[in-house]
């Protein structure tokens, strides 16, 4: 339960806070890729603040590595693909845009 709405929390993956510089750029260009930071991730998707303008069903590519520090296991980078799902304007503390991306293909590997 949603304990703030008193509303059933209707996310089917459990959310966890993470913090972490990526690369994001809207994917099938050849624009050049904008620094991004993630809020949270899911197994579904993820929450970030970029400066990128970003729309509502764009397709976008995240790129991001996790180190051992971080995570306890060996370093892994991720290349998502997905949609944004959801904006708001001026939610980060610094002004950018807060974008909510669902991952169609998630690709992680070792370093």
């Amino acid at each position: 339960m949603n304990t703030s709405t008193n509303m059933p929390d209707r996310r089917l993956t459990q959310r966890h806070t993470l913090r972490v510089p990526l690369q994001l750029r809207i994917w099938g260009t050849n624009d050049p890729q904008h620094s991004a930071e993630s809020i949270d991730f899911s197994g579904r998707g993820a929450l970030l603040d970029t400066e990128l303008p970003l729309r509502v069903g764009s397709a976008v590519e995240l790129h991001l590595r996790l180190s051992e520090e971080l995570t306890g296991q060996p370093t892994t980078t991720w290349r998502c693909n997905g949609r944004v799902v959801r904006t708001v304007e001026g939610r980060s503390s610094n002004g950018q845009l807060r974008v909510g991306v669902e991952f169609e293909s998630l690709v992680v590997s070792q370093l």
